[in-house]
């Protein structure tokens, strides 16, 4: 009696053992499902990050249409990007403003608080969307959705901001080109 005691309680120890095996695989298994290897962050954004000062040019495109009416040529202006996160920069252009019917529309600052950057062969490339509503005399024009479309190399950008206003059945598109800014050293 007590040999086949001895056997049973052996036979239930094997059984709990490979039971317990059988279940730490299973949740290994799981667990590598729902958690897959996250990837390596690049950190993208400094290779963009400063103050650039260039041209831009400003047209009006009617919806429904791909006819492009200049309403600017050569504007001077400053754009700045700045650092938001390793792989994300925000861009500012001050002051933006529009000559149409022979009155100045103010439409104050242009700024798209999250582009993401990103890195190919020698050229840092951004992208961003934000809705933004306009003060002042723009105020009127509502909520207008804006997209800008970029590239940097060598120390040049190159971007598209294109900002739709359904209000005027238009989109205004301004293209950008300029140079980043060195810092000075200090020196008058």
């Amino acid at each position: 009696m007590k040999k086949n005691l001895l056997y049973l309680l052996a036979l239930v120890c094997s059984l709990t053992f490979f039971a317990a095996c059988g279940s730490n695989d299973d949740n290994r298994d799981n667990k590598d499902n729902e958690n897959p290897p996250e990837e390596e962050v690049v950190i993208t954004a400094p290779d963009v990050v400063g103050t650039y000062w260039g041209n831009m040019d400003i047209s009006m495109i009617p919806d429904g249409s791909d006819q492009e009416i200049v309403i600017g040529d050569g504007i001077e202006k400053f754009i700045t990007l700045s650092q938001v996160s390793d792989t994300e920069v925000k861009i500012e252009l001050k002051e933006f403003e529009l000559f149409i019917n022979q009155q100045v529309l103010e439409f104050g600052d242009i700024v798209v608080d999250k582009c993401e950057v990103k890195k190919r062969e020698g050229v840092s490339t951004f992208t961003g969307q934000q809705d933004l509503t306009f003060e002042g005399n723009a105020a009127s024009l509502g909520t207008c959705p804006v997209t800008i479309t970029g590239t940097v190399k060598d120390g040049n950008t190159d971007m598209t901001i294109n900002v739709k206003v359904p209000a005027l059945q238009q989109t205004v598109k301004v293209t950008y080109s300029g140079v980043k800014q060195v810092a000075g050293s200090g020196e008058n």
